[in-house]
């Protein structure tokens, strides 16, 4: 029986490379400073470089086009990456290495591929079940929040294996089933490959993706990178269906049709801050975004406040309407407030998460909080001299004691507990300037329940006097 693989080999001159994902697609979404490592024999291991040079220490495989590809576009994530593949290894290789290679490094997300030498070294199929089953369990032991990513071992009839092929491709399926339920049993993330090489071999012969039955080609390893990323992409889940991912941490670029092109404004304020030397960055929503300043905003509820508040300070203002803290990381990783280094950024951002709509979930005041101080450490690292005012959320609603405005008095109680003691960091709850005697919102202060008013935007310029925000 001649296989697919070796079939489409016979007859694929001149079929043009492509790979059944988009080559260079998307990057792993991973969260921030977490630690992955990637395990397993010499198809991860790919020459990796025993010594801390990082051009070589994560070798030539899907390891590193994973990794290239994700810091490339999130780089202020600081996720790293580790690979501890070793050529050779079987499971019980794995094993005896397993303490120093991955528990002592203590990685929040385990890469495991391995099997294919099990097999070609005669191992059962169910003593190589029983001993990977050991050794996740052990993992799960000494690692109990870690994220398993479970790889399915793979092959083609290509080299030395074309002879003989359908005995090992169904010894193969055998140990791709155990993975399988290997990552049913620890709730892992699996990644299909066997499909994805067969699917390749549609396209272009079967030794363009795998060379010798076993190891992949380069374009075999962007394969295996694509579909990994696709697997752990999907596992995590999409932040507006899935609840339990913190989408307030996820950089978006804003959805909703408002008054205004939202990527027009971004391109907008990288032009301003290439010929600005800001004392003052303002960074948030419409209630930002509308007071004044450059760039300008279509509308102005606060020019006078603002001509009084900055009077002969350069102040770069970096509010958007509508915008999220995930609006906000998305901004600050496609190049805003890069080479900027201003006495002081004002942060006023959060209320939009807890109003969910068609293009984002409603956040919870908990998330919220995580999305501030994922903004707050990407300012800081990029300006370590800056102060940073991060202001509490503005009381919302005219409705004294409303269902928003409890959560937004919660929000801001998790804000300061979080962020307190924080270097540089000044937590600017001005809610009680802003409201009544009683509690409640006024429209003098707040024309809609929400934005600021000229009197609204002079009460906040004031706190920031005196709280020295302003130099």
């Amino acid at each position: 029986m001649i296989g697919l693989c070796t079939l489409i080999g016979l007859f694929g001159v001149g079929i043009v490379i492509q790979s059944h994902v988009q080559i260079g697609g998307e990057a792993a979404s991973l969260p921030y400073h977490c630690r992955v490592l990637f395990q397993g024999d010499s198809i991860t291991d790919m020459n990796r470089g025993r010594t801390a040079d990082p051009n070589h220490v994560l070798g030539h495989s899907y390891a590193f086009i994973v990794a290239s590809k994700a810091v490339s576009t999130y780089p202020n994530r600081k996720v790293e990456f580790m690979n501890r593949g070793v050529s050779g290894n079987t499971v019980k290789d794995l094993d005896a290495r397993w303490q120093s290679d991955t528990l002592d490094l203590k990685p929040d997300i385990l890469s495991i591929l391995i099997g294919v030498n099990d097999l070609g070294f005669g191992v059962p199929a169910a003593d190589y079940e029983s001993q990977y089953d050991r050794l996740l369990a052990r993992t799960i032991a000494a690692l109990p929040s870690v994220k398993l990513v479970l790889c399915e071992p793979f092959g083609l009839p290509t080299g030395g294996l074309k002879d003989g092929w359908d005995k090992r491709r169904a010894d193969l399926a055998e140990r791709q089933a155990i993975v399988l339920r290997l990552a049913e049993k620890y709730h892992a993330t699996f990644v299909p490959l066997q499909s994805v090489f067969d699917d390749a071999c549609r396209r272009a012969p079967a030794d363009t993706w795998i060379w010798d039955g076993v190891h992949p080609t380069y374009a075999g390893q962007h394969l295996v990178a694509d579909a990994w990323v696709s697997a752990v992409n999907r596992d995590l889940g999409e932040p507006l269906l899935t609840p339990s991912r913190n989408s307030a941490i996820d950089p978006q670029v804003n959805f909703e049709r408002d008054s205004y092109d939202w990527l027009h404004r971004h391109a907008d304020v990288l032009d301003a801050q290439k010929t600005m030397k800001p004392d003052v960055v303002m960074i948030g929503d419409s209630i930002t975004n509308f007071w004044g300043g450059e760039p300008k905003a279509s509308i102005r509820n606060g020019p006078n406040a603002w001509k009084s508040t900055f009077a002969g300070v350069s102040v770069l203002n970096m509010g958007y309407g509508w915008d999220r803290t995930q609006n906000v990381l998305w901004r600050l990783e496609h190049g805003e407030f890069v080479g900027l280094h201003p006495k002081s950024v004002v942060v006023n951002i959060g209320t939009n998460n807890l109003v969910g709509d068609e293009t984002a979930r409603t956040n919870t005041p908990e998330e919220t909080v995580t999305g501030i101080e994922a903004i707050v450490r990407i300012l800081r690292d990029r300006s370590p001299e800056t102060r940073i005012f991060v202001m509490a959320v503005f009381p919302r609603g005219f409705e004294k004691g409303n269902e928003l405005d409890q959560r937004i008095t919660k929000l801001n109680g998790i804000l300061k507990s979080r962020l307190a003691g924080s270097p540089r960091v000044v937590v600017l709850d001005i809610g009680f300037e802003l409201r009544e005697p009683d509690g409640s919102v006024s429209p003098q202060t707040f024309s809609d329940g929400t934005h600021p008013t000229e009197k609204g935007y002079l009460i906040w310029g004031e706190a920031l006097r005196r709280a020295g925000a302003i130099p």
